[in-house]
Protein backbone atom coordinates (compact mmCIF):
# COMPACT_ATOMS: atom_id res chain seq x y z
CA UNK A 1 0.00 0.00 0.00
CA UNK A 2 2.60 2.69 1.05
CA UNK A 3 4.63 1.63 -1.89
CA UNK A 4 1.89 2.23 -4.54
CA UNK A 5 1.08 5.93 -2.73
CA UNK A 6 5.20 6.50 -3.57
CA UNK A 7 5.25 5.45 -6.70
CA UNK A 8 1.39 7.22 -7.44
CA UNK A 9 3.20 10.32 -5.84
CA UNK A 10 6.54 10.16 -7.87
CA UNK A 11 4.20 10.01 -11.42
CA UNK A 12 2.62 13.05 -10.77
CA UNK A 13 6.00 14.97 -9.52
CA UNK A 14 7.47 13.44 -13.04
CA UNK A 15 4.02 14.42 -14.80
CA UNK A 16 4.56 17.98 -13.48
CA UNK A 17 8.01 18.32 -13.77
CA UNK A 18 7.51 16.87 -17.96
CA UNK A 19 4.63 19.27 -18.42
CA UNK A 20 6.67 21.97 -17.15
CA UNK A 21 4.48 22.97 -14.65
CA UNK A 22 4.74 24.24 -11.21
CA UNK A 23 3.74 22.19 -7.83
CA UNK A 24 0.08 23.81 -6.94
CA UNK A 25 0.43 25.96 -3.64
CA UNK A 26 -1.03 24.19 -0.90
CA UNK A 27 -4.41 25.53 -0.13
CA UNK A 28 -3.63 27.99 3.23
CA UNK A 29 -6.56 26.10 5.80
CA UNK A 30 -3.95 22.93 4.89
CA UNK A 31 -0.97 21.94 7.61
CA UNK A 32 2.28 22.93 5.50
CA UNK A 33 3.81 19.83 6.61
CA UNK A 34 0.92 17.18 5.78
CA UNK A 35 -1.20 16.16 8.54
CA UNK A 36 1.54 14.14 10.13
CA UNK A 37 4.26 16.95 10.97
CA UNK A 38 5.98 15.83 13.21
CA UNK A 39 6.99 18.81 16.10
CA UNK A 40 8.32 16.61 19.11
CA UNK A 41 11.92 17.63 18.29
CA UNK A 42 10.88 21.45 18.02
CA UNK A 43 12.11 22.97 21.61
CA UNK A 44 9.06 24.57 24.05
CA UNK A 45 9.55 26.81 27.00
CA UNK A 46 10.33 30.47 27.16
CA UNK A 47 12.72 32.95 28.92
CA UNK A 48 14.02 35.96 28.90
CA UNK A 49 16.36 38.64 30.64
CA UNK A 50 15.25 41.79 29.62
CA UNK A 51 15.97 44.94 31.56
CA UNK A 52 14.97 47.78 28.99
CA UNK A 53 11.06 48.21 26.79
CA UNK A 54 11.88 46.59 23.63
CA UNK A 55 8.26 45.96 22.65
CA UNK A 56 6.74 47.47 18.97
CA UNK A 57 6.73 46.11 16.01
CA UNK A 58 10.00 44.91 14.10
CA UNK A 59 9.09 45.38 10.00
CA UNK A 60 11.33 43.46 7.66
CA UNK A 61 13.54 45.70 5.88
CA UNK A 62 13.19 43.44 2.87
CA UNK A 63 10.52 40.82 1.86
CA UNK A 64 10.23 37.98 3.53
CA UNK A 65 8.06 35.40 1.34
CA UNK A 66 6.34 31.43 1.56
CA UNK A 67 4.22 31.10 -1.28
CA UNK A 68 1.41 33.91 -0.90
CA UNK A 69 2.66 34.67 2.76
CA UNK A 70 4.54 37.63 3.62
CA UNK A 71 6.17 38.45 6.71
CA UNK A 72 4.09 41.76 7.72
CA UNK A 73 6.14 42.40 11.58
CA UNK A 74 7.49 40.23 14.65
CA UNK A 75 5.81 41.83 17.66
CA UNK A 76 7.20 42.15 21.19
CA UNK A 77 5.48 43.40 24.18
CA UNK A 78 6.10 44.82 27.36
CA UNK A 79 8.37 43.43 30.30
CA UNK A 80 4.17 42.74 31.98
CA UNK A 81 3.22 41.00 29.03
CA UNK A 82 6.55 38.24 29.20
CA UNK A 83 5.84 37.92 33.39
CA UNK A 84 2.71 37.19 32.65
CA UNK A 85 3.19 34.82 29.82
CA UNK A 86 6.24 32.77 31.11
CA UNK A 87 3.78 32.68 34.39
CA UNK A 88 0.92 30.77 32.67
CA UNK A 89 -1.77 33.10 31.67
CA UNK A 90 -2.18 33.08 27.72
CA UNK A 91 -4.84 34.79 26.44
CA UNK A 92 -6.55 34.81 22.91
CA UNK A 93 -3.95 35.21 19.69
CA UNK A 94 -1.74 36.78 21.77
CA UNK A 95 2.10 36.27 22.89
CA UNK A 96 4.47 38.59 24.00
CA UNK A 97 6.76 37.53 21.08
CA UNK A 98 4.91 36.90 17.67
CA UNK A 99 5.32 36.86 13.88
CA UNK A 100 2.48 38.29 11.72
CA UNK A 101 2.01 36.87 8.42
CA UNK A 102 0.08 38.66 5.48
CA UNK A 103 -1.60 36.37 2.85
CA UNK A 104 -0.98 38.32 -0.26
CA UNK A 105 -3.91 36.49 -2.36
CA UNK A 106 -6.73 36.94 0.17
CA UNK A 107 -9.49 39.66 -0.72
CA UNK A 108 -8.66 42.95 0.26
CA UNK A 109 -10.86 45.29 2.61
CA UNK A 110 -10.75 49.08 3.53
CA UNK A 111 -9.83 50.43 6.90
CA UNK A 112 -8.89 53.24 8.56
CA UNK A 113 -5.10 53.29 7.30
CA UNK A 114 -6.26 52.10 3.70
CA UNK A 115 -6.63 48.69 2.22
CA UNK A 116 -5.59 45.25 3.57
CA UNK A 117 -5.82 41.97 3.09
CA UNK A 118 -8.00 40.36 4.98
CA UNK A 119 -5.63 36.90 5.22
CA UNK A 120 -3.64 37.15 8.08
CA UNK A 121 -2.27 34.55 10.43
CA UNK A 122 0.18 35.35 13.79
CA UNK A 123 2.53 32.53 14.82
CA UNK A 124 2.37 32.11 18.03
CA UNK A 125 5.93 30.72 19.96
CA UNK A 126 6.25 26.93 20.96
CA UNK A 127 9.65 28.26 22.62
CA UNK A 128 11.70 31.72 22.80
CA UNK A 129 14.07 33.12 24.71
CA UNK A 130 15.12 37.49 24.85
CA UNK A 131 18.78 36.78 26.37
CA UNK A 132 21.85 38.47 26.35
CA UNK A 133 20.39 40.87 23.25
CA UNK A 134 19.41 37.79 21.29
CA UNK A 135 16.18 36.57 20.01
CA UNK A 136 15.45 32.87 19.47
CA UNK A 137 12.00 32.01 18.53
CA UNK A 138 9.88 28.82 17.04
CA UNK A 139 6.39 28.63 16.31
CA UNK A 140 4.22 26.29 14.56
CA UNK A 141 1.68 27.14 11.77
CA UNK A 142 -0.64 24.85 9.71
CA UNK A 143 -0.66 27.91 6.70
CA UNK A 144 3.58 27.98 7.00
CA UNK A 145 5.03 24.81 8.83
CA UNK A 146 7.66 25.43 11.59
CA UNK A 147 8.98 28.92 11.62
CA UNK A 148 12.33 29.53 13.33
CA UNK A 149 13.98 33.06 13.95
CA UNK A 150 17.44 34.10 15.36
CA UNK A 151 18.49 37.41 15.56
CA UNK A 152 20.71 39.79 17.37
CA UNK A 153 19.29 42.89 18.78
CA UNK A 154 20.84 46.45 18.24
CA UNK A 155 20.61 47.89 21.82
CA UNK A 156 22.16 51.30 20.41
CA UNK A 157 20.31 51.46 17.08
CA UNK A 158 16.92 50.17 18.99
CA UNK A 159 17.76 53.50 21.56
CA UNK A 160 17.70 55.90 18.17
CA UNK A 161 14.92 54.47 16.38
CA UNK A 162 12.88 54.73 19.91
CA UNK A 163 13.74 58.46 20.19
CA UNK A 164 13.05 59.17 16.49
CA UNK A 165 9.45 57.16 16.62
CA UNK A 166 11.06 54.97 14.06
CA UNK A 167 13.91 54.49 11.80
CA UNK A 168 14.76 52.46 8.45
CA UNK A 169 18.15 51.29 9.59
CA UNK A 170 17.96 47.91 11.11
CA UNK A 171 17.74 47.23 15.11
CA UNK A 172 17.27 43.40 14.67
CA UNK A 173 19.45 41.29 12.43
CA UNK A 174 19.51 37.52 12.17
CA UNK A 175 17.68 34.46 9.91
CA UNK A 176 14.47 33.12 9.64
CA UNK A 177 13.54 30.01 8.32
CA UNK A 178 9.91 28.99 7.18
CA UNK A 179 8.61 25.80 6.46
CA UNK A 180 11.17 23.57 4.56
CA UNK A 181 13.06 26.35 3.16
CA UNK A 182 16.31 27.43 3.37
CA UNK A 183 17.08 29.93 6.17
CA UNK A 184 17.91 33.53 4.93
CA UNK A 185 19.17 36.58 5.87
CA UNK A 186 16.82 39.22 7.74
CA UNK A 187 17.02 42.68 9.24
CA UNK A 188 14.14 44.51 11.16
CA UNK A 189 13.52 48.44 11.39
CA UNK A 190 11.17 49.09 14.56
CA UNK A 191 7.79 50.91 14.64
CA UNK A 192 6.04 52.07 17.64
CA UNK A 193 2.47 51.37 15.96
CA UNK A 194 -0.65 53.42 15.92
Amino acid sequence: MMFRQIALVGCGVAALMLAGCEPPLQPADAPKGGASMDTSRLPEGFSNDLQGDVSGYYMPTTEVRQGSWRLDHVFMGQSQDFTAWEGGIREGQFAPVMLEFVDESSPMIQTELGEIHTGRVRVLPRFYSVENGMLRFVGVSDELGVVQLDAQLNDDALATARRNLGAEGAVLNGTIGIGDAPPQAVGFRWWAGD
